[in-house]
């Protein structure tokens, strides 16, 4: 093997730069983000850089998209320039398309559309050079150097990551030359970042017209394919098969996981199968030939297993954003499937398929959003409905709310007006949960007062979650997530929660400073809104109950003492929720460098799971300040 000089990987690099200018600006700015996120070591209060960072990574397909298209075309460059813009506009759109800030009513959405745009981007790559008819041989090869340039590119960014940190490890351990944590993530950073993309796209051929035969079969790829893929597909496919035979015989409906490992094995079979293509031109490898005719058969038995039971989650638990997914998958497999078996050969059709059916889900009234919110929107109201509580598209006995002077609602009127099965009452939370993290609440406003609509699309508003304020303005008990699982089923988990309704005005004379404070140590649902740090404080994020609450006051650190409350709090009430408990026994004083600190908690959730240490789940209040002795800032 003949390893090429300097000036050869100086001129390639200078050729690719040159070629994929954008491409590889995007990812140098996106590596360089990172590093400073990294630095900053505040991801979580850096939203709109994160959502930055994840529009540069997509420029980065992008741009290389629009490239290879624009060459293969044969565009000139002012030509170029326009795809280029179109590509700025599209990214503009991207970024603006996330919320602007940390808002409680945030939903998932625009991530899920994120991650679908990423993989249809990954998907038009592999085709984009070769969208006229034929030319199998030359999409094959195209692809084959896709992959194993990539594999090299990781290879080779993994030894120059490793040995660099290794290097510093023995700076710190011969010469006493302390290296920051956060420097050894920056190398693997910068070395993916921005190695590892300048090295592919430097092995990206550019004429892709003598891509038109496969060439020699690369003995490695054929090793893998042969000796790992094939053996662990087979192994896969036993398992599945096995499970199928098993519902048979004991009449065991299956389980929902089930439609998860069928989709992950197929897509599985196919990129194998892709893999195999050349063999069905070659003499030897009868097998596996066989192997390639026959696993389009095989997928139709657990294409049709994967049917049966989404479609059981989807009678029991209604249509998610998830459920979609895996039906469109089933869809997607069985279609290409009986493509194959009907003795079509083109297996552009496989990438060019998938990337145009999630591009065709991701928007529209057909869409995983529009369909999976009307559908649970539909189960909501239906169950109202049915139990009394909606009668001619209003609520019965609606709570209102009012807004106090420290932007939590209080209800004006009693809770818990209405009553439901517990089977319904987990249900209905398990909905609205659902509709949180996903749609949002707009599609059940017309059910409820305007008023209290303005209060969902308010940002002002610290307590209570959008979640807890539509079950309650329902009239029902509202259910922690940890409560309830996304199927309705009782979750394992010890919830307590110690809190108090909070007063309309709050006894702030003689102190300096209040801060309000918001904080979900260990929230498993996604981040959501987080008031713990400022211009002058910030405070930590506890994750066990025995850990303490630390406020750090322009310089000063305190501490609040947080788990000596707690453990007072459940000696006296013991476990599950206590939402009215007195102001005062949910307040503390602490004095501490000539400062008096008053702290005034609204609500403290922790979560015990079994054998495992409580861990908070949310802490939230107000913190005063007094100056004791004046000559502290």
């Amino acid at each position: 093997m003949q390893f090429p000089s300097l000036d050869r990987l100086k001129e390639e690099s200078l050729k690719a730069a040159l070629r994929f200018p954008f491409s590889l600006l995007s990812s140098i700015l996106a590596t360089l983000l990172s590093v400073y996120l990294i630095e900053i070591d505040t991801f979580e209060d850096n939203l709109p850089l994160l959502h930055l960072l994840l529009t540069l990574a997509l420029g980065i397909p992008l741009f290389f998209t629009l490239e290879i298209f624009t060459e293969k075309i044969k565009l000139g460059f002012g030509k170029k320039i326009l795809f280029w813009g179109l590509g700025i506009l599209a990214l503009v759109l991207i970024y603006l398309s996330f919320p602007a800030d940390n808002f409680p009513g945030n939903t998932r959405a625009p991530y899920i559309r994120y991650l679908v745009y990423n993989l249809a981007l990954h998907l038009t790559v592999s085709f984009v050079p070769f969208l006229e008819k034929g030319k199998l041989e030359g999409f094959w090869n195209y692809n084959k150097t896709l992959f194993i340039r990539i594999v090299m590119a990781v290879f080779f960014s993994q030894v120059i990551g490793t040995g660099i940190t290794l290097a510093f490890g023995a700076l710190d351990l011969l010469f006493d030359v302390k290296t920051s944590p956060k420097t050894y993530s920056e190398i693997f950073v910068l070395t993916y970042g921005i190695f590892n993309t300048w090295y592919f796209l430097a092995g990206i051929p550019k004429d892709f017209d003598k891509e038109s035969s496969t060439g020699t079969y690369p003995k490695g790829l054929k090793i893998f394919t042969q000796f790992i893929l094939i053996p662990l597909l087979l192994l896969y496919l036993a398992i599945l098969f096995a499970y199928g035979a098993k519902i048979i015989f004991t009449w065991d409906w299956p389980r929902g996981i089930v439609t998860y490992l069928i989709v992950a094995i197929s897509v599985l079979g196919i990129f194998t199968n892709l893999l195999l293509f050349p063999y069905q031109k070659e003499k030897e490898g009868g097998w596996i030939k066989g192997f390639y005719k026959a696993f389009y058969y095989l997928l139709i038995p657990l294409t049709a297993l994967l049917f049966i039971a989404i479609w059981i989650r989807i009678e029991d638990y209604g249509l998610t954003v998830n459920r979609y997914i895996i039906v469109l998958m089933g869809i997607w497999l069985g279609l290409i499937s009986l493509y194959f078996i009907l003795g079509f050969k083109s297996i552009k059709t496989v990438p060019i398929s998938l990337a145009v059916a999630m591009i065709l889900a991701s928007f529209g009234p057909w869409g995983m959003f529009s369909w999976s919110e009307r559908n649970q929107v539909q189960r909501l109201e239906n169950i109202l409905t049915e139990s009394g509580i909606i009668e001619n598209g209003r609520i019965k006995n609606e709570v209102s709310w009012e807004k106090s002077s420290d932007s939590t609602l209080i209800a004006s009127s009693k809770r818990e007006l209405n009553t439901l099965p517990k089977d319904q009452l987990n249900e209905v939370n398990s909905i609205i949960h659902y509709l949180e993290s996903y749609h949002g609440m707009e599609a059940l406003f017309p059910w409820i007062a305007p008023e209290t609509a303005d209060f969902f699309e308010s940002n002002q508003i610290i307590e209570p979650s959008p979640a807890q304020l539509m079950a309650e303005t329902l009239g029902i008990k509202y259910l922690l997530p940890y409560n309830t699982y996304d199927d309705g089923e009782s979750a394992s988990n010890e919830y307590t929660e110690f809190s108090s309704i909070p007063s309309e005005s709050l006894e702030i004379r003689g102190y300096d400073y209040l801060i309000r404070f918001v904080i979900y140590p260990s929230y498993e649902r996604g981040e959501v809104e987080e008031l713990r740090t400022g211009p002058n404080y910030s405070f930590t994020k506890p994750i066990a109950i025995d850990e303490n609450l630390t406020l750090t006051w322009q310089g000063h650190e305190i501490n609040l003492q947080s788990a000596a409350l707690i453990q007072s709090l459940s000696q006296k009430h013991g476990g599950g929720l206590h939402p009215s408990l007195p102001q005062e026994s949910l307040t503390q004083l602490v004095k501490e460098d000539s400062l008096e600190i008053k702290v005034v908690y609204r609500k403290i959730g922790f979560n015990k799971v079994k054998d495992q240490k409580a861990r908070y789940d949310r802490l939230s209040g107000l913190v005063l300040i007094k100056k004791i002795d004046p000559s502290v800032p």
